[in-house]
């Protein structure tokens, strides 16, 4: 399991810098900023003879994606990616995610269905980041406020609590800058 589980946790980390899809202005090197609002939870449990591993993440400039592993019966499974309809409402979150057995076939695919709740556990905390990815540079403003969260999975016949770890709400002004240099500037000018 801890190659599946490295592998999905590689998708919370990745969607959480995204892709640079910022559309550039008329100055050599600008992007215009992008708002980005949504949530991003991260659980894990052994139960029921079974470990599963699961991160939802809902970015309202990227869409909604989740990362499934289990392994339960010397079997190891997994599934995930981009989903249509959002995960969080108002407290609750619910939703399926397509899965299979690793190193079988698609005819193998089955649903997990996906149940709990979250709520603000925490007081909202100032997010203020720079840092460089291969396209250049990324100016981060905002906020991000912690949660609570509380969720359930039905797969394989089993229900398997889970224990959420990362839980956050984030609400960012997100600048991605084509040239290195030009990043500096966007941080030196607030975005």
């Amino acid at each position: 399991m801890g190659k599946r589980a490295a592998i999905t946790g590689a998708l919370t980390a990745a969607l959480l810098t995204a892709a640079p899809t910022a559309v550039a202005d008329d100055r050599a090197g600008a992007a215009t900023p992008t708002r980005e609002k949504g949530h991003a939870v991260a659980c894990q449990a052994e139960q029921n003879g079974i470990q599963v591993s699961l991160e939802l993440y809902e970015n309202s400039a990227f869409g909604t994606h989740v990362g499934l592993s289990a392994e339960a019966d010397g079997q190891q499974y997994g599934g995930g990616g981009a989903v249509e309809h959002g995960l969080f409402d108002r407290g609750v979150i619910s939703g399926q995610v397509a899965y299979s057995r690793l190193k079988e076939a698609a005819a193998d695919e089955r649903i997990a269905h996906v149940q709990g709740s979250y709520e603000v556990s925490g007081p909202r905390v100032r997010v203020r980041e720079t840092h460089t990815e291969p396209w250049g540079k990324v100016v981060t403003r905002g906020w991000r406020t912690p949660l609570a969260a509380e969720v359930t999975v039905h797969m394989l016949g089993r229900q398997v609590e889970l224990t959420c770890g990362e839980a956050f709400a984030f609400d960012l002004r997100v600048k991605r800058v084509g040239e290195p240099g030009a990043g500096e500037r966007a941080s030196r000018t607030g975005l």
